[in-house]
Order: C-alpha cells, then sequence, then structure tokens
C-alpha cells in the first residue's frame, strides 16, 4: 500500500530485512540473499547463479547477530520467471523460525517445544491447589456460557446476512453486560488469588491458565493475536488496531464479548488515551517554539501510527508539519502509510517519511543525527516498557541526541500499579516492563534535559518527558 506520491509527500517503502549466507551446490559456494517470506520459510537470492527448481542443498550457513551459523538440509523452490535465481528455502530436518532468524538474528527450532514437554507436563505437579480448583471453576463456567451462546448463535445461520447482523447486535446488548459482569468478578477473583506470587509464579500459574483456557482463547481475535503471536511479539500492529477501534470482534457471540471484555480494560484504555496526548503535546511545542516551518517530529516504534488522525488536524498542519514514522515490523510501517493516506484524503498532501529500523541499529549507528537529522519532538509510546533499564537508558540517550534545541522526548511506559497487569499476563500473554515514578525518572539520569512525569487520564501509563535547553 502506496501513500501520495506528490512532491509535498516523500514516502519511502518500508526495507524488509535481509540477512546474508551460503549454501554448497555441486562443490561451490553460492553466496545468497535471504529475508523472511513466511514463518517457515526464507526468501532467496541467488544473484547471478542460476539453480533448478527443486535443488537440495546439504546445509544453509547464515550470517547472525552472534556469527554465522549452519543451519540443516533445505530445498530451493524457484519463483515463476527467475529462471532459478530467486525462490524459497524450505528447511527438510527442522522448523525453523524464519521471522526469528532474519528479523532477530537468532535461530529458534520450532521443534524445541517437543523436547521440553515432559518439563512443561510437570509444571502442573507446582500449581497451588486452590489456584488449579478456581481454573477448574472457570472453565466449567465458561463452557456452559458458551454453550448457551453458541445455541444463539446457530439460531442466526440461516438468516439473511443483514437479518443475521442485527439480531448478533441485540443478543449483545440484551446478554452481553451479564457475561462481561461475569468475568470482571472473575478477574478480581484472579487478581487476590495471585496477589504476592514471585515472577516465576506468575509465569508457572499464567502458562496453566492458558493451556486450561485454550479454547476460549482462540475464539476472541485480541487473545488468540496476543498469544499467538504471528508478528514474533504481542504488540503489533494489527493488535494496536484491535484496541484502537475497541469494536466487538470474534468467532461469534462468545468470542465477540470475550474481545469486548479486554478492549475495555483500563489498560486499553490507556492505549487509546495516548492519542490525543501525543497530539495534544506535538501542537503545545509547536506554540513554544513558534511555530517552526516544518515542525519535524519522530515517532519512534510508530506501529500503524493512528495518532497522525489527531495530530494533522488542519491544512495548515499538512503543510507545516514533518513527519518521520520508524519501526522494524514492515507491517506496522504499511499500516502507517495508511494512516498518512487518510491524513492526506483529509488535509491534502503531507511530508511523511517512514524507516525500517530497529533497536539494535539504532543504538549501533553513530552517525544516526546526521542521517535522521535533527527534530522539535521525538515520541515512543509502546517501546520502552520492554526494554530493559540499560537498553532503555541507552535508547533514551539516542533519542535526546536528536532534539532540535528547546526540543522534547516523550516517552510512555505503563505503572508498575496499573490495574490490568494481570489480566495481560495470564490471559495475553503479554508480560511488559512496568515501572515507577522512580524508575522512569532514573533513565534521564545525565542527559543533558530537563526531565519532568505526567500520566494519562487511567493513570495506567506514565509519561516522560525531557526538554533540551534552547
Amino acid at each position: 500500500m502506496a501513500g501520495s506520491r506528490s512532491a509535498a509527500s516523500e514516502l519511502v517503502s518500508a526495507a524488509e530485512p535481509r540477512r546474508t549466507g551460503t549454501v554448497d551446490h555441486e562443490g561451490r559456494t553460492l553466496a545468497v540473499t535471504l529475508a523472511c517470506a513466511s514463518r517457515l520459510a526464507l526468501e532467496a537470492d541467488l544473484g547471478a547463479e542460476r539453480v533448478a527448481d527443486g535443488t537440495e542443498f546439504a546445509h544453509l550457513e547464515v550470517a547472525l547477530d552472534g556469527g554465522p551459523v549452519r543451519l540443516g538440509r533445505c530445498r530451493f523452490l524457484a519463483a515463476p520467471g527467475s529462471r532459478g535465481a530467486r525462490g524459497r528455502l524450505v528447511f527438510l530436518d527442522a522448523l525453523h523460525d524464519c521471522h526469528a532468524i532474519v528479523h532477530d538474528g537468532r535461530v529458534a527450532d520450532l521443534h524445541g517445544a517437543f523436547r521440553n514437554l515432559p518439563l512443561v507436563l510437570q509444571q502442573r505437579e507446582r500449581i497451588r491447589p486452590e489456584f488449579e480448583r478456581w481454573v477448574a471453576g472457570l472453565v466449567y463456567d465458561l463452557s456452559v456460557w458458551r454453550r448457551v451462546l453458541d445455541d444463539q448463535d446457530r439460531l442466526l445461520e440461516e438468516e439473511p446476512l443483514e437479518v443475521a447482523a442485527a439480531a448478533m447486535d441485540a443478543l449483545l446488548a440484551a446478554e452481553g453486560p451479564g457475561f462481561l459482569s461475569f468475568l470482571d468478578g472473575k478477574d478480581r477473583e484472579l487478581d487476590a488469588l495471585v496477589r504476592g506470587f514471585g515472577r516465576e509464579e506468575h509465569e508457572r500459574h499464567g502458562f496453566y491458565l492458558r493451556r486450561m483456557a485454550w479454547p476460549f482463547i482462540l475464539s476472541s481475535e485480541i487473545h488468540r493475536r496476543t498469544n499467538m503471536k504471528p508478528r514474533g511479539y504481542a504488540g503489533d500492529a494489527e493488535m494496536m488496531r484491535l484496541l484502537y477501534e475497541a469494536r466487538a470482534e470474534g468467532r461469534g457471540a462468545f468470542g465477540r464479548l470475550l474481545h469486548s471484555h479486554a478492549v475495555q480494560k483500563p489498560g486499553a484504555e490507556a492505549v487509546r488515551a495516548r492519542r490525543a496526548l501525543v497530539a495534544a503535546e506535538l501542537h503545545a511545542l509547536d506554540a513554544a517554539l513558534g511555530r517552526p516551518a516544518p515542525f519535524r517530529f519522530l515517532s519512534v516504534a510508530c506501529g500503524p501510527a493512528f495518532e497522525l488522525r489527531d495530530t494533522y488536524r488542519t491544512r495548515d498542519d499538512a503543510r507545516r508539519l514533518e513527519a518521520t514514522l520508524l519501526d522494524q515490523d514492515p507491517q506496522a510501517l504499511e499500516a502507517a502509510r495508511a494512516a498518512v493516506e487518510k491524513v492526506e484524503a483529509a488535509h491534502g498532501p503531507i511530508r511523511a517519511v517512514t524507516l525500517a529500523e530497529s533497536v539494535r541499529t539504532m543504538l549501533r549507528d553513530r552517525g544516526l543525527r546526521d542521517r535522521l537529522g535533527r527534530f522539535h519532538l521525538v515520541y515512543s509510546m509502546g517501546l520502552f516498557d520492554y526494554l530493559t533499564p540499560p537498553v532503555a537508558k541507552a535508547v533514551l540517550a539516542r533519542l535526546v541526541d536528536l532534539l532540535e534545541p528547546g526540543g522534547a522526548v516523550l516517552v510512555g511506559n505503563f505503572h508498575a500499579s496499573q490495574p490490568s497487569k494481570v489480566y495481560m499476563d495470564y490471559w495475553m500473554d503479554w508480560p511488559l516492563y512496568y515501572r515507577t515514578e522512580e524508575s522512569l525518572l532514573a533513565l534521564a539520569e545525565g542527559l543533558p534535559a530537563h526531565a519532568s512525569l505526567g500520566f494519562d487520564p487511567t493513570r495506567c501509563q506514565m509519561f516522560l518527558r525531557l526538554e533540551r535547553g534552547r
């Protein structure tokens, strides 16, 4: 999906990450460039070499972050019209996570779960009896609710689409509040039950709950996505869309209600609230700096960039504001470009650049400021929740270094006391690096900027603001 190609709108297509490697073919070593074709296949480009469709290589050696790694046998599937220069590599002796190879620079054997099966099964012996009893009761109650709601779904199967849609809306409106109230009660019980657990106990008991409730989890769009992690992490661009739009999505009435329950949590409200908060911060800073033209801003780990719809309010904004949207996920950048298109449809062409970039490359690149330039505002709403203190501190220093005089960095981080924490950990397999006011401010120690803290309206999420002197 491409944006406007007008002179005022500069959209750079996201470059899919690449890895280099070699394969042995008939006694020769061939260089190959690799990308992620799918979870189980690599896209391969042999350059000027030609290889027959179906050729088997004894091994593939890939240059990863920790050095070259030799993988097992693989087969080359030539792309139509490529004459054997390009195609896909599929592994024959193991199932390797190709997304992890290309994007993360690591080897993840998808067969590893079978080797760990005995250890996983033993984990049940370490589940507290009271928790096991609570989960058993929960699963029974959910199965009863699902049976009743599924019966209602079946009544709609033979109806015309418009009749079925209206009937579904009526069903959700009439019976939904009762089911959501039941779920709220179970959440309160869960919070009380696991209070005082250590980190390992939380992980073990959360895993147990998800295994026992797996059929229910798969019925809800957001639960299925955060648990399955099709992009390799829970908070991907599609998941963010589900949170921002907050519609009832799922398989049947039961799945839709379970999804609705999740997207109405305080943590989800905080995600939606930060859109307006970022836009307000940008416009306040723009006014304080005397409305410079252009006002340059950078979104780090931009995701779908929904906040652009709140940021660009007028045609004057479209003419003066200049956006750089950075993310390591090509799918996120596609969604960001779609957000740019919506802004342009409303206010005319804008200057916007999308960049395929990761935290690792940002930290390694000593010429980052020369390459990207300086910005009046740099913000990152969902990145620091995943960073350890040393990495977070290093990233924050790089962001401050990108500021114009008088500019500001704004980063969000969920607070350690946010009320959706247990729900996210147990139901959604979505652990975050929560911080207190003190630990978030500590990331700014020693940086050449004035630090202050604020909260979103839900008080689930803190915002660290660093302002550079003029």
